[in-house]
């Protein structure tokens, strides 16, 4: 998939659980707005560099993100876009533990 797809697709899947919230808080709402630019600038600037501190903050912002959206009220199924998003964290967490040992 290239960057810009890929990036597209996170950024909808965001908006999409955003909206699924009704009335989301402010937190949410700042998380979601996090994630999503955090998500585009490793994909714009850093695709292909693993490395790249880009990345942690960046699945770190989706990470909040989703978490806030699972405390709130229980839905008898999960939303796709939540299972994507979910799918992309566990695709992409051996990045973020490359970024945290080499910052340690």
């Amino acid at each position: 998939m290239d960057y810009e797809t890929a990036c597209d697709r996170i950024c909808d899947n965001i908006a999409s659980l955003l909206v699924d919230m009704g009335r989301p808080t402010a937190r949410a709402t700042f998380a979601a707005a996090r994630a999503t630019r955090e998500i585009a600038d490793a994909l714009h600037h850093a695709a292909g560099a693993p490395n790249d501190e880009r990345w942690y903050d960046a699945l770190t912002s989706l990470e909040t993100f989703v978490n806030i959206y699972d405390v709130g009220p229980r839905r008898p199924q999960p939303a796709p876009a939540l299972l994507e998003l979910r799918d992309f964290l566990d695709e992409n967490t051996d990045v973020v533990g490359v970024v945290r040992k080499k910052a340690s």
